[in-house]
């Protein structure tokens, strides 16, 4: 067993250990990617959404992410879904996503009890820029950007007592790490120095998994790895049958996680119910084939990550609980559930 293959297994016992349930050893932790960039004003509202001023449309209307009650609303359904760590899509410093996270969300979260946890995901393509061709390119000031992020990630978040922690330390997970190119390994290996000067070692979640041969050396960099969301190549656009799509997914998944394996990197499934831009890309419907249940792609999604569990870790990342642009949600909308009770059903091994 290997040094971090032994931080892995420590850091699954310690999942148990907040579990409190006899039944723990069975118990897949979940994460959901959490969104607090909404505003009642039309803040992020008005760029769009799958559902729009239909009964697909959020049940709680337009809200703010910053609303107490609409906070507490969403603790609530997470509890139901048996979602345990919010992954929360952070923007900067000072942004309005930190202000929101800083100021509303983690306050709600402790007064909680810490029953629901977060980690951060760090929007890398927004913070740092990503080229369509070369991808998101570190060069010296590029990284000197990323580790200051980081220093004030440890400053404002790590420490927190709500911070998701994997065998005591605290989780980050990195969106499109997949795309980096320049020196990237350097820049890891100083936003991880810059932690480690408060005392602190980041457990490191890439979002590495997608279409195409993974890379040890990239997946040697991560404590994990993880898929946000597997949409993307043509030749599926327009089927009415997906799943074929999601054989390959668990293929895609297979790949990877060997390849994780031989690194000593944790893996962690994505999961989501669907996907839908409203026309910007095609869609993944939320049932799997015309006729089919409704929410049968995320039960298929599901099916393949239990299928895929990293028995040192048994933990998944489900895009998303309010992502309403690409209409992945969980959140109920105005015609009721939108996939959280599967899960919730899922989650408690029904």
């Amino acid at each position: 067993m290997t040094p971090r293959s032994v931080l892995i297994a420590s850091a699954f016992l310690a999942l148990l250990t907040l579990t409190g349930r006899s039944e723990a050893e069975d118990k897949v932790h979940v994460s959901a990617y959490y969104y607090p960039w909404y505003h009642s004003d039309g803040r992020h509202w008005r760029e769009g959404y799958a559902g729009m001023g239909g009964d697909e449309a959020p049940a709680l209307g337009e809200y703010s992410s910053r609303d107490p009650e609409t906070l507490a609303r969403h603790l609530s359904w997470s509890e139901q879904y048996g979602i345990d760590n919010w992954i929360c899509s952070w923007w900067g410093p000072d942004s309005w996503e930190d202000t929101t996270l800083r100021l509303r969300v983690l306050p709600t979260l402790e007064k909680n009890e810490n029953r629901t946890t977060f980690a951060i995901l760090y929007e890398a393509a927004g913070l740092l820029g990503l080229d369509p061709e070369s991808g998101i390119v570190f060069d010296e000031d590029r990284t000197e950007l990323f580790v200051s992020h980081f220093r004030h990630l440890a400053e404002c978040y790590l420490t927190h007592p709500s911070c998701q922690q994997l065998g005591g330390r605290p989780v980050v997970y990195l969106y499109l790490s997949r795309t980096f190119s320049g020196d990237y390994a350097r820049a890891i290996a100083r936003a991880r120095a810059v932690v480690e000067a408060r005392g602190l070692k980041l457990f490191l979640v890439g979002d590495e998994v997608y279409w195409g041969k993974p890379d040890p050396a990239r997946i040697s960099l991560f404590d994990a790895i993880t898929a946000y969301n597997m949409h993307g190549p043509l030749p599926y656009a327009g089927a009415e049958d997906w799943n074929r799509f999601l054989e390959d997914c668990s293929a895609v998944y297979q790949t990877y996680r060997d390849a994780a394996t031989t690194t000593g990197t944790a893996f962690i499934p994505g999961v989501m119910p669907g996907f839908d831009t409203r026309g910007n890309h095609y869609s993944i419907p939320r049932s799997i084939r015309p006729g089919a249940r409704p929410n049968s792609t995320l039960e298929s999604f599901l099916r393949i990550a239990r299928e895929h569990l990293d028995p040192g870790l048994r933990t998944i990342a489900v895009t998303s609980f309010n992502e309403w642009h690409e209409g992945t949600a969980l959140e109920p909308s105005r015609r009721g559930d939108n996939g959280g009770k599967l899960l919730g059903e899922w989650a408690r091994g029904r």
